[in-house]
């Protein structure tokens, strides 16, 4: 018969096996940390006690984020069985990673935050409600998650990072960088710490001491996953923002286009670079080709909107103007299955304007995207990944040789980062 332990946060845990507990707090370690052995060592922890029901869930969570959604859904299902007859604790843990797994996220966030409030140390939880808040665009809720539960993690790097990325995303950007830093302190190689500082040192528009702070930060970050290529996506923002185009690039072809990947993070941070250049007046040309086809590939995987706007965006700046028209068709054919309304109301006619952009109908670029502006946060991701969007309907203005917005935009983006692109732009 199992026997109850305790995890590293201090909370019980049904199992008889001391090895497959010390495990599982390593795969927790990992998943927090943004280590590619996450999956492996949940899967150790599972074999050594299959009756460890948070293993099996944490290799659901896994499993899902690399889009092996049937495997996903084989091992959250072995872990709903496994806690049928376990705590309350354990079982509440296992529902709501499932209904988030189920693409609920409406009741998967009401389970999650149900669940913090009777055990606020269950941080395999508290991260996955952080991210779906992200993919939601619902920053607000993101800050107050961590403000709440902060004080119940002294001393922890990692909820640490969290809070700092929600004080940059609220526009508390010293703030940020203070708390990035304190979590550095603890521990250097927390990933979304070093990824709140860089967000907080480029939205405050220190450009030059993130390009010096970011190489030194990033290198202890061993063992990560996809994610240290969004580090780096990141040291390439900031070579852009001081006006490096070539740096950028540089970057872009070491990191995202020798070894192109169909992993959604690696392909928004590889399309929305080469978007960018674009913007800049930099042609990418035929670096858009193995892009064009990941693209082609992944028309059918609806996806997170974010991602699927990225799939429009390489389709047509690539040139494949009946894939990008396909896709767009696709997309408004499930329109009517969204009942947020997000689909048909946000991401149709993004995807629209954004064609017409890579078209050169700047007008029509303008007409489709500038009434979105207010509802682009729903789409998720970062202030500095939404600003592709916001950035392609300022530069649209332009060559539309629409004076008053165009002057209207500068003025508001310049007021907000004045990167190098948008300070020429006002010369």
């Amino acid at each position: 018969m199992s026997a109850m332990r305790r995890d590293a946060y201090g909370l019980p845990v049904t199992t008889a096996s001391a090895d497959a507990l010390a495990t599982y707090d390593r795969a927790v370690r990992s998943l927090l940390g943004w280590e590619a052995d996450a999956l492996a060592l949940f899967r150790a922890a599972a074999a050594a006690d299959p009756g460890l029901a948070l293993a099996h869930a944490g290799a659901a969570i896994c499993l899902f984020l690399e889009e092996r959604f049937v495997e996903a859904k084989q091992a959250i299902e072995a872990a709903r069985a496994a806690a049928a007859t376990l705590s309350a604790r354990e079982r509440s843990h296992v529902e709501a990673i499932a209904l988030w797994i189920s693409a609920r996220p409406d009741d998967a966030v009401a389970a999650m935050r149900a669940h913090l409030a009777t055990y606020p140390r269950d941080v395999m939880v508290f991260q996955r409600l952080y991210y779906v808040y992200f993919w939601l665009g619902r920053f607000p809720q993101m800050l107050e998650l961590t403000e709440s539960l902060l004080p119940h993690y002294p001393g922890d790097s990692f909820v640490l990072g969290t809070h700092a990325f929600a004080l940059e995303e609220a526009d508390r950007c010293a703030e940020a960088i203070r708390t990035a830093d304190a979590a550095l302190a603890l521990n250097p190689r927390d990933a979304w710490a070093v990824h709140a500082l860089a967000h907080a040192l480029y939205e405050s528009a220190d450009f030059d001491t993130g390009v010096t702070r970011l190489p030194p930060a990033i290198h202890p970050c061993r063992g990560l996953n996809w994610f240290r290529n969004h580090l780096l996506w990141h040291l390439a923002l900031l070579h852009f923002a001081r006006g490096e185009y070539a740096r950028a690039a540089t970057i872009s072809r070491t990191v995202f286009e020798r070894a192109p990947s169909s992993i959604p993070g690696d392909l928004h941070d590889s399309i929305s670079l080469l978007w960018r250049m674009e913007l800049a007046g930099q042609p990418m040309g035929a670096r858009w080709t193995p892009f064009v086809a990941i693209g082609r590939e992944r028309m059918n995987r609806m996806g997170l909107p974010f991602h699927v706007a990225h799939v429009t965006m390489a389709l047509s700046a690539g040139g494949d103007v009946p894939g990008a028209e396909k896709h767009l068709a696709m997309v408004r054919e499930r329109a009517p299955k969204d009942p947020s309304g997000l689909v048909g109301d946000v991401l149709v006619p993004l995807l629209d304007g954004l064609q017409a952009f890579a078209a050169g109908d700047y007008a029509r670029t303008v007409a489709r995207l500038e009434p979105l502006r207010p509802r682009i946060v729903e789409l998720g991701g970062s202030r500095a990944q939404r600003d592709v969007f916001h950035d392609t309907l300022f530069e649209a203005a332009f060559r539309a040789g629409d004076a008053e917005r165009a002057g209207r935009f500068l003025a508001e983006r310049l007021a907000r980062r004045p990167d190098h692109f948008w300070r020429t732009r006002a010369a």
